[in-house]
């Protein structure tokens, strides 16, 4: 499994979460969705919109902006889901740029 330290404090607008939103995640995503089929943990979101992280078979994380419908979606293309291969990519990919867009 990916090493993640929760006990680092992530810069806003992301904050750690154990609440978790595999169950929605499941019931938004077409069987032809990349992330049908597959394990995943919630790990943090965003306090500013719907972007969730994941933590997908305990190897890759993913950054998914659900949409909270209330049926699963046909179209393969949502809910829209960035991949990121290990912390460090997505920390300075995708969550300092985040932050400097939220500041």
């Amino acid at each position: 499994m990916k090493d993640v330290d929760k006990s680092i404090e992530l810069p806003p607008p992301w904050y750690w979460t154990d609440i978790g939103l595999t169950v929605q995640l499941e019931s938004e995503i077409s069987k032809t969705h990349i992330l049908y089929g597959r394990t995943t943990k919630t790990l943090a979101r965003r306090q500013d919109n719907d972007d969730v992280l994941f933590l997908v078979d305990n190897e890759k994380f993913a950054v998914v902006h659900l949409t909270w419908v209330l049926k699963r979606l046909s179209d393969d293309q949502w809910p829209t889901t960035q991949f990121f291969d290990n912390w460090d990519d997505l920390y300075n990919k995708r969550i300092l740029k985040d932050k400097e867009e939220f500041e």
